[in-house]
């Protein structure tokens, strides 16, 4: 079977053995790789992580990687259904989600309902999902919707590992009073599958609700699209493929001729392959017949190509590259400190296009927060490091004296290597028991003279992952423990 790259919208004509996927009607690009997501003001600007405990920026949660978010505001919806909020707003509790600009582009938490006792604002009186919601029906019953069904329930009749096949037949909960009318709905190999047709406006209650009801019954949801664009879709139809392993499938006349033909259902299968450095592949496409892809009833997903696997394969190795790095600066570190500063420039560069290719930014030259990454490599090792100090003990005097605003960051890598026991009966214990609490109580007093300069702060966090998140005093609705 052939394999195609569709770069943006696709050209040429329809034939037998290749269909050209229809363009979206409406324009949505998709947002740029790698660019925050979160709207520049957000009305709420921070929320209760309800599983963690802890109060988060809303521009950390919406984050800048656009798959993880369609999939966390999937799972955001399905907890909300459960009265299982993963988030609240930090004003007034009320359980919140995330929507989407109209543009798609940007994104926000809205409140579940709102009664006029916060002063975040954030749902007008016809909300986007409710006027989706108006829509969902309308379109259920179109020609184009009509069309589809009749070529699902063909194509399924006529592949004999198919029976029970059934346009629209009622699905009742076992254990409950719900029920659903799937567009076609069939078993397969023992397993009930419900086929529903996406072609305009489903919204993401819909989908949810549906997912949720066909694993709660043991059946399995499989959506299906009559095309599905490369850049411009519409956010629902993202709903469905990267929560489908991002995988979509497409009937046309095409696949319902080979279906029909060949006696197996036939589908076009369009997917993207996961890149280096995140950014949106190109969709890649090819015809599948049904029994070749992956049903995983537990997760409610059908795919043929494993993004995820092929995802961990592609970071596997790319994190064996990034510990193989971190591990020679970590060596240079230690080893270059009498190095003139000309000499550190020299060998610094021979790191960076490494560090950039792995999505650090760096400068050339040796300009980096020199005394903070060597307090943090001295936490690390439980040793001076990279500098002519004896004990541990001493680069915590140094900081808590004369670089209080590393100091916070170098305490917290402290404790995350376990050295706060041995360090601080180094030397003359008492002393530093003394130092330890005046800068405590000048930290309390003032936890703003604290503040980490975070020129280096990407850079950190790629040395030293495991310190990662690091305090911010800046976000955090009570100062940091120090």
């Amino acid at each position: 079977m052939e394999t195609a790259n569709i770069e943006g919208k696709n050209q040429g004509q329809q034939n037998p053995q290749r269909t050209a996927l229809a363009p979206s009607k409406r324009q949505r690009e998709l947002p740029p790789a790698g660019e925050p997501l979160c709207v520049d003001k957000p009305e709420i600007a921070e929320v209760l992580d309800t599983v963690s405990g802890r109060y988060q920026r809303a521009q950390d949660v919406i984050g800048s990687d656009y798959a993880a978010l369609v999939q966390l505001r999937s799972q955001a919806k399905a907890a909300h259904f459960k009265d299982k909020p993963l988030y609240r707003c930090s004003i007034c509790l009320t359980p919140v989600f995330i929507c989407a600009r109209k543009d798609g582009q940007k994104f926000f938490f809205k409140h579940s309902h709102e009664d006029g006792s916060c002063p975040a604002i954030t749902r007008s009186a016809l909300s986007q999902d409710e006027i989706d919601a108006r829509k969902y029906n309308g379109v259920k019953e179109s020609q184009a919707h009509l069309q589809m069904k009749d070529w699902l329930e063909a194509c399924l009749k006529a592949d004999p590992r198919f029976s029970l096949v059934s346009k629209e037949a009622r699905w009742a909960g076992r254990l409950t009073g719900e029920w659903r009318k799937p567009d076609v709905s069939a078993v397969y190999e023992g397993v009930r599958v419900a086929f529903e047709i996406q072609l305009t406006t489903t919204y993401l209650d819909v989908i949810v609700k549906r997912r949720e009801f066909y694993l709660q019954e043991g059946g399995l949801i499989f959506w299906v699209f009559a095309s599905f664009d490369n850049e411009h879709r519409r956010l629902t139809e993202d709903d469905v493929f990267y929560n489908n392993n991002q995988n979509a499938f497409i009937v046309n006349p095409g696949t319902v001729k080979e279906s029909l033909e060949q006696k197996h259902l036939t589908l076009e299968c369009v997917w993207q392959a996961p890149t280096a450095d995140g950014s949106h592949g190109a969709l890649r496409r090819q015809r599948v017949a049904f029994d070749q892809l992956t049903l995983d009833q537990a997760t409610q997903r059908a795919y043929f190509f494993d993004y995820e696997g092929a995802k961990q394969q592609l970071f596997s190795a790319r994190n064996d590259q990034a510990q193989a790095l971190r591990d020679e600066i970590d060596a240079w570190w230690h080893e270059k400190r009498d190095d003139t500063p000309a000499q550190r420039d020299q060998d610094w560069a021979k790191f960076v296009p490494r560090l950039r290719k792995l999505g650090v930014e760096a400068p050339y030259q040796f300009k980096v927060d020199f005394i903070l990454l060597t307090g943090l490599y001295s936490a690390k090792h439980g040793r001076p490091w990279g500098q002519d100090k004896k004990r541990l003990v001493e680069v915590a005097h140094h900081l808590a004296s004369s670089e209080r605003d590393r100091f916070v960051w170098f305490m917290h890598a402290v404790k995350t290597y376990g050295r706060e026991v041995a360090m601080a009966s180094e030397g003359d214990p008492s002393k530093w028991r003394e130092k330890y609490k005046r800068t405590k109580a000048a930290y309390r007093a003032d936890p703003q003279q604290f503040e980490p300069k975070r020129t280096s702060l990407a850079l950190a966090e790629f040395l030293f992952p495991e310190l990662c998140p690091f305090p911010d005093i800046r976000a955090s609705r009570s100062t940091p423990s120090l």
